[in-house]
């Protein structure tokens, strides 16, 4: 959907939902302005390819540790609602499909949503994108 309609606060809604009647949720956000928990989890968090490109300017290893650091709790749904930011590239400055395709690739290699026993997984997923890079399989 177009920017400013609600995509955030509905996507949280659901999942505090989702939480109140018992699920375990982890909640994804593939949007670069990266708040789609914010709202859960009491602030902005970093996301997951802003720190990978800087772990890649160190000639770090992305490894399951790295993927932990940017899992955060819910304030008030602590062990029933976790979430990650992906993030994206400036604007202008990239594919945004391709940048959270990154991520997502990083959190299954590491089987990073099994650690925390999901029986609900959401992906928020911006809806105004010109590359395709959503759209594309």
């Amino acid at each position: 959907g177009k920017g400013g309609i609600g995509k955030s606060t509905v996507s949280s809604n659901v999942s505090a939902a989702l939480v109140l009647g018992g699920e375990i949720v982890y909640q994804i956000g593939c949007d670069p302005k990266r708040d789609s928990i914010a709202t859960l989890c009491g602030e902005l968090k970093p996301t997951i390819l802003d720190s990978y490109r800087a772990f890649q300017a160190k000639r770090k290893r992305i490894n399951k540790a790295f993927m932990a650091e940017h899992t955060f709790e819910g304030v008030d749904y602590a062990g029933c609602f976790f979430g990650s930011e992906c993030g994206g590239p400036k604007p202008g400055k990239g594919c945004a499909g391709r940048g959270v395709g990154l991520a997502l690739d990083t959190m299954e290699k590491f089987k990073h949503y099994e650690d925390f026993k999901p029986t609900f997984i959401l992906y928020y997923v911006l809806g105004d994108t010109v590359c395709g890079g959503f759209a594309m399989p």
